[in-house]
């Protein structure tokens, strides 16, 4: 049981908290309470609406270049998003397995990969924490935790909307209305729709442009406050989606005459001199271009629907807050899984999820000596999931079909106290305990179309069960230096369960449950307030020691060498990280960000004669993020009108996509850059604004499938080009 959520502010307060962000003055719920991101003692990026919209960001992936130490992998598009936070992630994609990045949607988790794919529309502000968050949400994680808050009602009618239109013949339009119906009732709604027709990546087999997104979103709010101390929202949501999938690009790594070809030794996609184990090669020429046999077509068809009543009531020394949330999601993904034109892996996976969360929750009122929070928390979650493969044009000349189901309940305690030894030192603790209970039961066939399979037999009727028990916790100090320069520091354990690996099979050990890992965080750092508050820098210092992390590994289990996703080791990371924002006038803004950190695989679990990765670095885990924005109000001598220009810039050091660290799949270190101009009436009622993103139209991969050595290539999935557009907002 914990702290309220916060009310939304009026349209007001919310210019005001805006204007004032740059200074970091933005208020978050991070800690389960309302504070400014100065006030808070732990690494956090937060973003306001104003801010959300300036810099173009439309889906989880994009908070990537904002937020120092956060890698995201856009897989397929952006359909299965692998988060990454100062170096922890889990490099899978398959839908059935928790993230160690938790994404919270209002309070609410988003427990699988798939549903971390939707649109980002209406929202207050979003928070970036770095680091285990287990003493004060309902869903423990490893790595960190994103909060995307949306604008709740109010009584005070408001409303904006927005359209735009951009290369490829992208068209968006969104927008919210709300107000008071009684008094004692409000209500809001919000959509969001986006159109596309081609894109920037062609299909040389078909000539079709891939690139199409039909993608609808609608959300409704009631909020209902019958007296001054109780107040209950109930939100209801429905997202329908069709939209292309991004074609794999193919990467052989053998020789013609056989072997390794030298250019893939060499770390260099070279697809003249080198073709896969089948002899394909990709001889298209342009990497946007790429040949594709899509036996399931290249869609991804989902739809969601999603209910939560949150309530909260003021007892005077205690507020009680229950949210209760349901998730319904469903989505057919077509997918050339090879890159190639050959039929050699071509996929249609069904993911079919429902997720029931209960969380109550209390928070001691007023600026005590002593200030609590305690929760309690159950999640019950069950994915449906297949996957229909082809190998038509390979000797194996079959399709096979896998599907399983598995059941998670999670039940959890929890609670954080701040102790206040002097009016300047503060004392925080914490503690969890999680049960988790994982069923998987899984099955497949040999389809055998045409009646000459050379697949092996493949595992089916596997039945399972995975129970543990864990307790983490955290304890920290928080000194006030001053009145503007907070010093912290603590050390927190983080945990994530295990589960099972949910792709093909062809025996039953790989089908055996991996264990859960956990994380000791050790962090301090400085929060300062400079110059009357036009200035703020934040520093922090970390590491991480992650046992048992979980990623795809070479065991022997039953005396037979099986590839699975199972504990691979263990790793350490440790680095610094700093923000800095700057005001020095009311026209001008700035802000930077950097981290540096290094990580290392300190032991591996490597079958005998297998690869030993011990000292590589971690995957999705670039050594040097940088992020920077600068924006000028220009003066002009309208004096109704005013005219800004942002730029906004960010840089990537080299990132391996797998554990082997192997240059062919990989990424050198990378700008990104973005501008943005726009004119709007002094009270920021109506705006047109142009904009770009990636201007210098950097052709860089995003995330990479790492296959070498075995039958299948290894794939490449590009990030997007230059891209530029027009804009038009009005706010009520």
């Amino acid at each position: 049981m914990f702290a309220g959520q916060a009310h939304a502010q009026s349209a007001g307060d919310s210019a005001q908290t805006t204007a004032g962000s740059v200074a970091g003055d933005i208020v978050v719920t991070a800690q389960r309470r309302e504070e400014t991101v100065q006030d808070v003692p732990v690494s956090i990026n937060a973003f306001s609406s104003e801010q959300l919209d300036e810099l173009g960001v439309a889906t989880v992936t994009d908070l990537a270049s904002l937020a120092p130490g956060v890698s995201i992998n856009s897989v397929q598009g952006g359909s299965n998003p692998i988060i990454s936070i100062r170096g922890l992630s889990l490099n899978d994609t398959f839908g059935n397995n928790n993230p160690t990045v938790g994404v919270y949607l209002d309070e609410v988790i988003q427990p699988f990969t798939p549903m971390l794919s939707g649109q980002i529309f209406d929202v207050e502000r979003v928070e970036v924490l770095k680091g285990p968050q287990g003493t004060l949400y309902g869903r423990n994680t490893t790595g960190g935790a994103i909060n995307i808050i949306s604008v709740k009602p109010s009584f005070e009618t408001n409303g904006y909307v927005k359209a735009s239109y951009a290369r490829f013949d992208r068209a968006e339009i969104e927008g919210a209305v709300g107000g008071g119906i009684s008094d004692t009732l409000a209500g809001r709604f919000s959509f969001k729709t986006t159109q596309q027709r081609g894109g920037w990546q062609t299909n040389a087999l078909t000539g079709e442009k891939i690139g199409d997104v039909n993608e609808s979103s609608f959300r409704g709010q009631l909020l209902w406050e019958p007296t001054s101390n109780f107040d209950a929202t109930l939100k209801l949501g429905y997202t329908k989606t069709k939209r292309d999938n991004q074609l794999r690009e193919h990467v052989g790594y053998y020789s013609p005459e056989g072997g390794y070809c030298a250019s893939a030794l060499a770390g260099i996609r070279d697809e003249a001199n080198c073709v896969d184990f089948f002899g394909y090669q990709d001889l298209t020429g342009k990497r946007r271009t790429v040949e594709n046999s899509s036996y399931f077509g290249n869609e991804l068809n989902a739809r969601n629907y999603l209910g939560q009543l949150t309530m909260n009531l003021d007892l005077g020394a205690v507020t009680l807050t229950s949210v209760t949330a349901y998730n319904d999601y469903r989505r057919v993904l077509g997918d050339d899984s090879d890159g190639g034109a050959l039929i050699e892996l071509d996929s249609q996976f069904t993911d079919d999820i429902s997720s029931f969360t209960q969380e109550l929750r209390a928070t001691s009122n007023g600026d005590n000596v002593l200030d609590w929070v305690a929760g309690l928390y159950f999640s019950s979650d069950e994915i449906s999931g297949s996957a229909v493969q082809a190998l038509t044009d390979t000797f194996f000349h079959t399709i096979a079909d896998t599907s399983y189901t598995q059941q998670t309940d999670a039940i959890a305690a929890f609670g954080q106290a701040g102790f206040e030894i002097t009016p300047s030192l503060e004392l925080i603790a914490g503690l969890r305990f999680t049960h988790e209970q994982k069923d998987f039961a899984y099955d497949a066939i040999d389809l055998d179309p045409y009646g000459d399979s050379g697949l092996p037999t493949l595992v089916a009727g596997i039945d399972n069960t995975l129970k543990e028990d864990n307790v983490s916790g955290k304890i920290g100090l928080n000194f006030d230096l001053t009145d503007d320069v907070m010093l912290y520091a603590s050390v927190s354990k983080g945990f994530k369960s295990g589960g099972y690996k949910a792709a093909i099979a062809f025996s039953a050990a790989e089908t055996d449950p991996f264990d859960g890992e956990t994380v000791w965080a050790y962090e301090a750092g400085v929060k300062s307030t400079l110059l009357d508050g036009k200035m703020t820098l934040n520093l922090a210092g970390y590491y991480n020691d992650w046992q048992d992390f979980q990623a795809m590994v070479t065991e022997i289990r039953s005396g037979v060498n099986v590839i699975v996703l199972s504990n691979a080791g263990d790793a350490r990371v440790y680095g610094v990280e700093g923000e800095w924002m700057y005001r020095p006038t009311d026209a001008l803004s700035l802000r930077a960000s950097a981290n540096w950190m290094d990580s290392k695989i300190t032991q591996f679990n490597n079958a005998e004669g297998g690869d030993d990765y011990t000292g590589n670095q971690l995957a999705n885990a670039p050594k040097f993020t940088f992020t920077g924005q600068a924006k000028w109000e220009l003066p002009v001598n309208l004096e109704t009108m005013g005219v800004y220009v942002l730029g906004d810039a960010s840089y990537k050091s080299k990132t391996y996509f797998s554990l082997a660290e192997r240059d062919l799949s990989s990424q050198d270190g990378y700008w990104l850059v973005n501008g943005r101009i726009g004119l709007h009436d002094k009270g920021d009622v109506w705006e047109v604004a142009a904009f770009a993103k990636n201007i210098l139209n950097k052709l860089y991969v995003s995330s990479s499938y790492d296959n070498w050595g075995g039958i299948f290539p290894s794939q490449n999935f590009l990030g997007d080009p230059a891209t530029y557009g027009v804009e038009v907002s009005y706010k009520f």
